[in-house]
């Protein structure tokens, strides 16, 4: 009996194949994402020309150290208690300033108010050369945008409840973050959601008081598409006014 010849494999489209595996895979897989925050990018901040001494019940320092130990000022909380920490630092002179307390202090603006202190700048910036003194004029300028903004924002509270008043934290208020190099990701981040967490709750809260919707449901059909939604961001900058997200982070340390 005659042997028979093994037929060659025809091995000219393997390549491909391999290539539709690899691709089939890569849309299928399901990567682990980390847990992280979400939160709009800050703008710069000018600093003063000058530097100011702030008060004590005007910081709210959260701590993580290299053991992933947490410290809110002379407290050591759990991870998920931070968030209700930072609610009352906003809140606990909110209606009525308490001086014995180690909260910030809230003042009242009215629009005269806003007018007044814009001019004064303004002077200030006229009697300066923009070149020469740079980081001065900038900070003035600074200074006037955010009684513009705090200006507008009168007007909308005044439209929506009548009130001619805007009851404001003190603007040196902030947290701020310290932790260390061997400190966890995960500490930190949770540090993070704590604070996005807490801003959210308060800003929902006033929004709703004001305008009936949550300030998270406003803010994401503004997002959504801006130019149908024009008379959100006079709202949306409002919330932010009364409850500003002013956050300072330290280096990390060794």
């Amino acid at each position: 009996m005659a042997k028979r010849d093994i037929p060659e494999i025809n091995a000219g489209s393997m390549a491909d194949i391999a290539f539709l595996l690899l691709l089939f895979f890569l849309v299928t897989t399901t990567m682990e994402k980390d847990t992280a925050y979400i939160r709009d990018i800050p703008k710069k901040v000018e600093n003063p020309p000058e530097d100011i001494e702030i008060e004590e019940r005007n910081i709210l320092k959260i701590e993580a150290n290299s053991a992933n130990q947490l410290k809110v000022r002379d407290f050591y909380p759990e991870p998920d208690d931070i968030s209700a920490i930072i609610q009352k630092f906003y809140t606990a002179n909110e209606k009525e300033n308490d001086l014995k307390s180690n909260f910030p202090l809230y003042s009242t603006a009215t629009l005269a108010m806003c007018d007044v202190e814009y001019i004064k700048l303004e002077m200030q910036k006229d009697a300066l050369d923009e070149m020469a003194d740079k980081i001065k004029y900038d900070y003035l300028k600074s200074a006037q945008e955010e009684w513009s903004k705090k200006r507008e924002a009168i007007q909308v509270l005044s439209r929506e409840t009548g009130l001619t008043e805007l009851r404001e934290i003190d603007k040196q208020a902030h947290i701020k973050i310290v932790v260390q190099k061997d400190t966890r990701y995960s500490i930190y981040t949770k540090i993070h959601n704590e604070i996005e967490e807490a801003l959210n709750v308060l800003r929902n809260k006033k929004c709703k008081e004001i305008f009936n919707e949550s300030y998270t449901h406003m803010r994401f059909r503004y997002n959504q598409n801006p130019d149908d939604n024009l008379e959100d961001k006079p709202k949306l900058d409002l919330i932010k006014v009364l409850y500003p997200g002013k956050i300072i982070e330290v280096e990390p340390k060794n």
